[in-house]
């Protein structure tokens, strides 16, 4: 009498289901949206009806049998509602003057990089590397190769990793409840090390109680280091602009005004209660501001706690300095990845975010 198979694999397949959701509980998807089809990221053969998808790369198949590569599944346009973060669009952004009130994110937007205006942006791989500093970062060492989105050479993942895929692999399907940077998925934007408090719609439209919130150190030496800041994180490429003995300042203390270079991770409470920093943010208070000293999305300053985003500073080691106060990681229609016109004030542009802190030189 032939064995009737069908209740057996019934069962297997329950007991199959069940051992998934306890190994990866939906809490464990954190940075996928709920609800959303696991073909919206994964295609298993790279192939549908005998073609390939419109919206899939070209290039493929892909590594862990993702649709695309980095840049291809970040490519499109924000319009509050999508549930991917784009850094790059295939036309122009709407910017505005300083990135608050478009649609570009808090990292800007490759948009520029793309269109062959170099000094705008990160360069990246698949653009062509910067042609006057080749594969040699602005106050740093020459890296190996060019800098990609992540791995190696990049800027997210594990930078022990080769390969971008590899570097950034199951940080998407991560528990990211706390951001403790232990690991790619706890650390602020996978920036493996990283604190920071992360705005669930990427700063699309931010006002001074949804922001991200980022990682600084109230530090007392130019060669002191908290490996968990944001301006850390950068200076692992620009490092003679973050640290280190001469480097930064001339102060006999080693640390304080006369500057050699703009310091990071610098808390303007350690300035003197009448002094001009102490009116920040001047004229650029965020949107749904309240209080004498708002949060400034022009000019974001960082702290030391980033449980939450703050909405008004009281310069207890939460007006802190840090490289994303002035430059953007990804680009801007401006030189240098900043954050406003610095060159093109005041003759084309009526913002200039250096007044934020320098308010008395407006």
């Amino acid at each position: 009498m032939k064995e009737n198979v069908t209740p057996k694999i019934t069962i297997y397949f329950i007991l199959l289901t069940n051992l998934i959701f306890i190994l990866y509980p939906v809490i464990s998807l954190a940075k996928i949206k709920k609800g959303l089809p696991c073909s919206a990221c994964h295609t298993m053969h790279y192939s549908q009806h005998g073609g390939i998808l419109t919206h899939w790369g070209g290039s493929g198949p892909y590594k862990a049998l993702v649709i695309n590569d980095c840049l291809g599944c970040h490519t499109g346009n924000n319009d509050g509602t999508n549930y991917i973060p784009y850094v790059l669009s295939t036309s122009p952004p709407d910017y505005s003057n300083a990135g608050v009130s478009g649609n570009t994110l808090a990292g800007g937007n490759f948009y520029w990089v793309s269109q062959g205006q170099e000094d705008r942006g990160h360069n990246v791989k698949p653009f062509p590397p910067d042609s006057v500093y080749g594969y040699t970062p602005p106050g740093g060492s020459p890296l190996s190769s060019q800098l990609s989105c992540a791995g190696l050479n990049g800027c997210h993942g594990d930078r022990s990793k080769q390969g971008d895929f590899e570097a950034i692999l199951g940080a998407h399907h991560a528990n990211d409840d706390v951001i403790d940077g232990n690991t790619v998925g706890t650390s602020y934007r996978f920036l493996l090390g990283i604190k920071g408090y992360e705005d669930p719609k990427w700063e699309y439209k931010p006002n001074v109680f949804s922001h991200n919130q980022y990682k600084g150190a109230d530090r007392i030496s130019e060669t002191e280091v908290d490996k968990s800041t944001i301006s850390y994180f950068c200076a692992q490429c620009h490092g003679n602009f973050h640290s280190g003995s001469s480097q930064i300042s001339a102060d006999i203390g080693g640390w304080g005004s006369p500057w050699l270079r703009h310091p990071t991770d610098y808390d303007m409470g350690n300035t003197l209660s009448d002094s001009e920093y102490r009116n920040y943010p001047g004229d650029y208070p965020g949107a749904g501001a309240t209080g004498s000293n708002p949060y400034s999305l022009i000019a974001p300053v960082g702290s030391e706690d980033v449980s939450s985003p703050k909405s008004n500073i009281l310069f207890q080691k939460d007006a802190i300095i840090t490289c994303i106060s002035c430059h953007r990681a990804h680009g801007t229609p401006y030189k240098h990845n900043l954050r406003w016109d610095y060159y093109g004030w005041p003759e084309t542009t009526s913002i200039n975010g250096c007044n934020a802190c320098h308010t008395a030189k407006n």
